[in-house]
């Protein structure tokens, strides 16, 4: 038995994600359904997640001390975690 997952987000980046899972061959409902099953596999998101370097965003007391306390980095390559979903993707 399969549900429906849905989530709100702007157009310019629907259009993006649209564009490039065009690109790799793939439905944008593919493309999610990868990346719950990678979470899955993962326990976990399946890429770092990370924040932008300070030098870049001003933040707020509370953000620099909130629950993660500076835990996130920016990945230099944006598309370097993609690499991990290459083999979905074949």
């Amino acid at each position: 038995m399969s549900i429906q997952v849905s989530t709100r987000i702007d157009a310019d980046t629907k259009q993006q994600f649209d564009r490039i899972c065009a690109g790799i061959g793939i439905s944008p409902s593919n493309a999610l359904s990868i990346f719950i099953r990678s979470v899955i596999n993962n326990n976990g998101i399946p890429f770092n997640l990370v924040a932008p370097p300070m030098t870049t965003v001003k933040m707020s007391k509370e953000a620099m001390f909130g629950c993660m306390r500076g835990q996130f980095k920016m990945a230099d390559d944006f598309d370097a975690p993609l690499e991990d979903f290459k083999e979905y993707m074949e």
